[in-house]
């Protein structure tokens, strides 16, 4: 078997920016010991299976299977969030998966960084959909799928300490802001970070592409690209939610690299509530083509 995990050939494990992993609930460890055969619509078949509480071992179905360091988080009952990095990959590369037990199926996002010569530091997500093949070897011939459920509405998430405004302007574009309590905490406490939202905010609105795709009814996946903040300030990561509306959380990872250049592939979680960003969402794109 490939030994692919970090420090596996006796050399220190690279640093790693770790930002909002600290408000991440408790890893989940109810996978270990199962195998799982992802049929994904792609063609490719998959093998995963979950060694122990820290490796998973993951390879094309009829090949060798890999081993990794990896991440399980919980959505709900039976519907799991499972992230790790393809180590030593060419492009850098990450794999989150949704494992809905329930349903027998499995939404994949791959993504990527280094492969705009533009912006070296941009993400390039893929996302992709698949059955979970059930233990009588059936397959459910339903998928997960993109969604416009979400459009309209916007959500104040607090990871800890940290707060942010997300508004789902559209089925392909969010904006993201703070609320106004928010900004009146950053006018005293961070002023510095007030002034440059504030200006943000007078010039238009902030935009970046993203996906809404439905798991089931009040679990939704929202994954979003930062390509706005590349281009204006090279560096914006890929983060992938996978949220519980019906309890109002959510789990996910950041993957891309900090602000200071320092290679980051985190999970985290938040709690939130329903805002009113009717303002916000009366205005007008300012970025792009709807």
């Amino acid at each position: 078997m490939k030994k692919n995990r970090k420090g596996f050939d006796g050399q220190p494990a690279p640093k790693r920016f770790e930002g909002m992993s600290q408000y991440r609930p408790p890893l989940c460890y109810e996978l270990v010991g199962r195998t799982l055969e992802l049929v994904m619509d792609t063609g490719r078949d998959y093998m995963i299976t979950f060694s122990d509480r820290k490796t998973l071992r993951f390879g094309e179905k009829g090949a060798e299977a890999a081993e990794y360091a990896y991440d399980c988080l919980k959505a709900e009952e039976d519907t799991y969030f499972v992230n790790f990095e393809v180590t030593g990959a060419q492009p850098r590369t990450g794999l989150s998966f949704v494992l809905d037990m329930e349903q027998s199926l499995v939404t994949a996002c791959r993504c990527t960084v280094g492969e705009n010569p533009l912006y070296p530091r941009m993400c390039k997500p893929r996302i992709y959909f698949g059955a979970i093949r059930r233990e009588d070897g059936t397959l459910n011939e339903l998928r997960h799928g993109f969604t416009d459920e979400m459009v309209g509405r916007a959500i104040h998430w607090r990871y800890g300490d940290v707060e942010v405004l997300h508004v789902y302007s559209s089925e392909r574009y969010y904006r993201i802001t703070q609320t106004r309590e928010g900004m009146e905490k950053l006018r005293t406490q961070k002023p510095e970070i007030f002034k440059r939202l504030a200006k943000r905010e007078r010039e238009g609105v902030y935009e970046e592409p993203c996906n809404m795709i439905k798991i089931k009814d009040g679990i939704y996946v929202f994954e979003i690209n930062e390509e706005t903040a590349n281009r204006s300030r090279g560096g914006g990561n890929d983060l992938f939610f996978l949220m519980n509306l019906d309890r109002m959380y959510d789990v996910g990872r950041s993957f891309g690299y900090s602000d200071q250049g320092v290679p980051e592939n985190y999970t985290y979680g938040a709690y939130g509530e329903y805002y009113d960003a009717s303002e916000l969402l009366s205005k007008e794109s300012t970025g792009f083509i709807r």
